[in-house]
């Protein structure tokens, strides 16, 4: 799936119309969110996601800028390309096989905004200095809910490489099933917000508390509450990195396998070989697409199958 900031501006996040089919669901995820966004205007909802987005961003490229200094530490050079001046750094693919290397291909959205917020120093944009962190997991939902929408109206048309409307609603089986992945994600994202906006509540009621300790001078009273916070704080960080190592390993697993499999059909199909990169790897992606529930394997870009097919080639030419 993903989290496309840009489909706020096809959708009115705040009083669109969100269709009831083939999902109810997506109504009550919009509302969720839109709660937790209450006196925010469409504007400040796609600031939100926008100024999310870039933080995104910025992330995987000092993930990306780490994972290089890394492999030159460990003098795996063999898992590099650069140009001829050795100033323009990338990482092959198939160092994923050995590192955990997160990327926007292997980490959902959830996951590198939760890194963000762990990792980062963030420094609120000038239109939104007293946004809460729960706000921009709220415009992800909702952002998430556009590119639904998105999809029940569009498809990618592979010959034509672009989206193009709908001719009928006769949605396929694999098609309904990726639109029920993009709710569920959603889902997972607006459940996080609420998370954080209960634990924000839960500690400025904790600090009133605090407060009206400190006029009594009942210091035990801010002990307790201190440990509290803290405590509230640690078990939370430890839930996060906890699903954060499950959805790593998880997400490795079926990258590989996925990888695997299209270069295997890859491998098989003579057809394919004679192609360019490019055109065969947009033929395997619609093969991915296809089989993607039937297989269980993950869905990815037509351009990262191409870098697969690139590398596979010089596999086998050494």
């Amino acid at each position: 799936m993903g989290f496309y900031y840009r489909d706020l501006e096809k959708f009115d996040p705040m009083k669109g119309e969100v269709s009831w089919a083939p999902f109810r669901e997506a109504k009550n995820i919009a509302w969720r969110a839109r709660n937790l966004l209450h006196g925010r205007n469409n504007d400040q909802v796609q600031s939100l996601a926008s100024e999310l987005d870039s933080w995104i961003d910025a992330y995987f490229d000092s993930e990306n800028e780490s994972s290089i200094q890394m492999l030159k530490d460990e003098k795996r050079y063999d898992l590099l390309d650069s140009d001829e001046d050795g100033n323009n750094w990338e990482i092959k693919s198939e160092a994923q096989d050995e590192f955990d290397i997160r990327n926007s291909d292997n980490t959902e959205p959830l996951e590198a905004a939760k890194e963000v917020f762990e990792s980062m120093d963030i420094l609120h944009a000038p239109d939104l200095p007293d946004a809460k962190d729960y706000e921009y997991f709220a415009a992800m939902a909702l952002s998430m809910i556009g590119s639904y929408l998105d999809a029940l109206e569009n498809t990618f048309d592979i010959k034509k490489m672009k989206s193009v409307k709908r001719l009928t609603k006769n949605y396929e089986t694999h098609e309904v099933s990726r639109f029920g992945s993009q709710l569920i994600e959603a889902m997972e994202v607006v459940t996080y917000a609420e998370s954080l906006k209960s634990i924000a509540r839960i500690e400025k009621t904790m600090r009133a508390s605090l407060e009206k300790a400190h006029k009594k001078d009942v210091l035990i009273v801010e002990e307790q509450v201190k440990a509290q916070i803290t405590a509230m704080h640690n078990e939370n960080r430890e839930k996060q990195q906890k699903w954060g190592q499950k959805g790593k390993d998880k997400s490795l697993e079926q990258r590989n396998k996925s990888q695997a499999a299209v270069l295997a059909q890859w491998d098989l199909d003579a057809s394919l070989q004679k192609k360019s990169n490019a055109k065969a790897a947009a033929a395997l992606w619609g093969w991915l697409v296809d089989q993607r529930y039937k297989q269980d394997l993950l869905e990815f870009s037509p351009e990262t199958i191409e870098k697969w097919i690139s590398a596979h080639k010089k596999t086998l030419s050494t």
